[in-house]
């Protein structure tokens, strides 16, 4: 696994700790649109150095950003709108924590060194880091479309969703 999604999973995880949340496995649904986001995040940040980021790391769904959004769509339809918004703030959140670690480890002492660096990321880490997160989802799409299900299905269980009756 890359390392971007290393620390993108555990500010994720992080964020899900210090976040009370509305059932058990709404960490399951923010896990699974954080990746999205974290794709979306370093693509968007990417894009200041070399704009064509934007069109390389494109999938079957369209740019990162459309991406994000039917990632989002399908990961909160049918939840109550409460549990939808705190699934997609907490998502947001843990991305944005994760993105912003990635990004700051290439920060150094020098600043006039510091941009090449960043762009040499972008180019040869974030980028492929976000293109095999693009090329999965469209590649295994049964199988992410099943992780939602589980994870609605653990919401359906008594004792599960408390805050919900």
């Amino acid at each position: 696994m890359k390392r971007e999604w290393k620390i993108g999973t555990g500010a994720i995880l992080l964020s899900a700790c210090l976040t009370p949340a509305f059932a058990a496995d709404d960490d399951s649904l923010v896990r699974i649109l954080a990746k999205a986001d974290i794709a979306h995040n370093l693509v968007v940040y990417c894009a200041q150095y070399d704009p064509s980021i934007i069109e390389r790391t494109r999938g079957s769904v369209g740019d990162a950003q459309q991406l994000m959004l039917h990632v989002r769509s399908e990961v909160i339809s049918g939840l109550p709108q409460a549990e939808a918004t705190e699934v997609v703030v907490r998502s947001a959140n843990a991305a944005r924590i994760g993105a912003l670690l990635a990004i700051r480890e290439r920060y150094g002492p020098k600043q006039s060194e510091e941009r090449a660096r960043l762009a040499n990321w972008c180019e040869r880490s974030a980028a492929s880091s976000v293109k095999e997160f693009v090329s999965s989802h469209g590649d295994h799409h049964d199988a992410f479309d099943a992780e939602i299900a589980r994870a609605n299905e653990d919401l359906q269980l008594p004792n599960k969703h408390p805050s919900f009756k």
